[in-house]
């Protein structure tokens, strides 16, 4: 793909300035707030908001570079993938079921569970109320930062790159970003989530489709929400 000089400034933006702001504790460190189920809705359309602007950023930059919509991730209908990028998928979800029964298989690791919530996590919800809100959050995270991310982010550093090695440094660089801009999570939710990045980006280079991408990514979170909101209900119970 062609490039612009808005593509340049745009990924000046969103892969290098606000990274980098989040690895230089710019940013606000959400384990240093108290949250409320004010301050939890706050946030929760906050950041809706916040992403669905990018999105709309990089839309709109795609848009009046006459792009085809295909090309980032959008052709449609959806087809299920096969070979390589089914067994990728496969692996994610079997990674991610045993990551997330081993935080809640024994009440060791449900306490030590809780208090990752309490301390890193505080904006999780705890009540039936907060989780609904909470739904059109990781709804949002599901779209959007698969069409920026992955969408976007790679098909820019493919075309910047260029050279026989394109779409695994484009897919380990959008990776690492991916994986940074969470730091707030704590690192080792940074290598998680890099990790998840790459198998992902594997499967949108190998199928050229967003859709399952942000269908997992959403159920990802909304498991995520509701496993916090389950568990900190019990605790304070």
């Amino acid at each position: 793909m062609e490039l612009h000089w808005s593509d340049h400034l745009l990924f000046l933006i969103l892969g290098v300035i606000i990274p980098l702001r989040t690895v230089m504790g710019k940013q606000p460190q959400l384990s240093e707030i108290t949250f409320d189920t004010r301050t939890k809705l706050q946030l929760y359309w906050g950041n809706n908001a916040w992403l669905w602007l990018m999105c709309g950023v990089v839309a709109g930059v795609w848009w009046l570079n006459d792009r085809p919509w295909q090309l980032i991730g959008l052709d449609w209908p959806f087809f299920w993938p096969s070979g390589w990028p089914l067994a990728a998928v496969l692996l994610f979800a079997a990674l991610y079921l045993w990551d997330t029964f081993s935080e809640v298989s024994s009440q060791v690791q449900r306490d030590t569970t809780v208090e990752h919530f309490r301390s890193e996590l505080g904006f999780l919800p705890q009540t039936s109320y907060e989780y609904a809100h909470y739904i059109f959050l990781a709804l949002t995270a599901g779209v959007c930062e698969e069409f920026i991310f992955r969408g976007y982010f790679i098909r820019y550093l493919q075309a910047v790159l260029a050279n026989d090695t394109t779409a695994t440094l484009a897919i380990l660089v959008a990776a690492v970003i991916f994986g940074v801009v969470h730091l707030y999570q704590g690192w080792q939710a940074v290598i998680k989530i890099g990790g998840m990045a790459v198998i992902f980006g594997y499967i949108f280079v190998h199928t050229g489709s967003l859709w399952l991408l942000m269908a997992i990514h959403f159920a990802v979170d909304l498991i995520g929400g509701f496993i916090a909101w389950r568990l900190l209900a019990k605790d304070r119970a």
